[in-house]
């Protein structure tokens, strides 16, 4: 019986039984509540912690690469582990890789890898997100138009052959029509709304049938207006809707993201968007992504040449520091964002809180927002094992 404590922390997100409680203990890959029964046997390994704050791990929905790899341009299982590396030295123990429209081989080569990898990483890949191709081609981003197609009988039959594979599909409700979005949801495919034209009641239309996530909101669809809220305003007046919010400071203005907080509550959550460029020593001046040259501007961020946002260079850690110094989050309200939240929104039961029975995956860091540990599926790494 394995048995880590770690001693002297702040606990935060966590249930009620770690409420006032400054020790958490780690037993099977698994959050236990501290017990004297645990040090019986003197085996257990004590860390104290010295008063540093104690979180869940991270949980990143929206990946496109980092470390120097893209999953989209290269979709394997090495591009996977140098991606896993990287977040969990940033303390993102789970992510969902992401595949932008693109060629039908590029998509069986991603399924492929992400089911080897989840089978490798259980805890840290809940699979893969299709952000494409059933999109609105009036708002594409920067994903390539020519991959950009309807619905069909087919798309749904490659579904629910892979829906083990798959953790969410981002589609346009006026791609996907209310029949399609019910069929797939009766077949256990979690959609998510984005990059689309929908209409408020197209949007409505779609909530009801069963979808409750969008897709990094304000971005990729309409801006609401007097007469028609479109997506955004739909999204913020449904009751059971998630949505997510590309935390860098440069694709939502801090008012906006308050604005989406103080509707939403604990239905608000971060995603990085992170693309190849992030967590690079010197990146280059521009890359290429489905087709597209991303130039890599120092005041603007990652844009293409229509001046399309493509992506962040952030870790969910800078999200979680975004929201607190810029935003004005308090420090709990911020690490909810980015690991209860996103774990409640893509059903991920047994993560994104300290509680008894979770999976062990933590973060510790202290008052400068520096990473001191970090815990995943229960194995401790301090901060220069994670280098």
């Amino acid at each position: 019986m394995a048995v880590t404590v770690l001693r002297n922390a702040q606990l935060h997100i966590t249930s009620e039984e770690f409420v006032d409680v400054d020790t958490v203990a780690i037993m099977d890959h698994r959050i236990v509540p501290m017990s004297p029964a645990l040090l019986e046997d003197g085996t257990a390994e004590e860390i104290d912690v010295k008063g540093c704050h104690v979180c869940p791990g991270f949980i990143d929905l929206l990946v496109n690469g980092c470390a120097g790899v893209s999953f989209s341009q290269n979709p394997s299982i090495d591009t996977l582990e140098s991606m896993r590396r990287w977040q969990t030295s940033h303390g993102t123990t789970t992510f969902v890789p992401t595949m932008i429209s693109g060629p039908r081989e590029n998509l069986s080569k991603a399924i492929a890898a992400v089911a080897e990898f989840k089978e490798k990483h259980p805890t840290v890949c809940p699979g893969l997100h299709m952000e494409g191709p059933f999109i609105s081609s009036n708002h594409p981003g920067f994903q390539p138009s020519g991959y950009i197609r309807p619905y069909t009988q087919a798309d749904f039959d490659f579904f629910v052959e892979n829906r083990d594979t798959l953790a969410y599909v981002t589609i346009a409700p006026e791609v996907v029509r209310p029949k399609g979005i019910v069929e797939l949801l009766a077949n256990k495919i979690k959609l998510s709304i984005g990059h689309s034209s929908a209409t408020y009641y197209e949007a409505m239309q779609a909530f009801k049938a069963g979808i409750t996530n969008v897709t990094h909101l304000y971005n990729g669809m309409k801006s609401p207006v007097g007469r028609e809220p479109g997506l955004v305003g739909a999204a913020l007046q449904s009751e059971k809707v998630f949505a997510s919010v590309i935390a860098d400071g440069r694709h939502v203005h801090p008012a906006l993201v308050n604005l989406a907080h103080k509707i939403l509550g604990d239905r608000f959550y971060i995603v990085s968007d992170a693309q190849s460029v992030a967590g690079m020593s010197k990146a280059p001046s521009s890359f290429v992504l489905g087709g597209t040259e991303i130039f890599v501007d120092h005041k603007r961020g990652l844009i293409d040449a229509k001046g399309s946002f493509a992506g962040t260079t952030i870790s969910m850690f800078d999200g979680v520091k975004f929201l607190v110094q810029s935003c004005g989050f308090s420090l709990d309200d911020a690490l909810r964002a980015a690991t209860y939240a996103p774990a409640r929104a893509l059903g991920l039961n047994e993560y994104g809180r300290i509680e008894g029975g979770f999976i062990a995956d933590m973060v510790v860091f202290d008052d400068e927002f520096k990473i001191q540990y970090v815990v995943q599926n229960g194995y401790v790494k301090n901060s220069l094992e994670l280098i």
